[in-house]
């Protein structure tokens, strides 16, 4: 039995999740990526945008980003918990 499936965007489906000596190769580059330290006023004032954007949502908008929070945070496990 044969199953007929729609072609990823592109053509072909490329694995992007590091494993053995790519993943400590990224884990090292990683440990001197730049960070950004933010003082609590302007935490503050993203944390206010953010809910002001989340508020101007519609129900059925709300809904779906719950679906994606989800998504993204179970996909983010998989990666980050070892």
């Amino acid at each position: 039995m044969t199953t007929d499936a729609i072609a990823p965007h592109g053509g072909k489906l490329i694995d992007r999740v590091l494993a053995g000596d790519a993943l400590a190769a990224a884990r090292e580059r990683a440990k001197s990526a730049k960070t950004v330290v933010i003082d609590d006023r302007v935490r503050s004032d993203l944390e206010a945008q953010t809910e002001a954007y989340y508020r101007s949502l519609s129900p059925a908008e709300q809904e779906e980003d719950k679906e994606w929070s989800t998504i993204a945070a179970e996909g983010a496990s998989r990666i980050w918990d070892e």
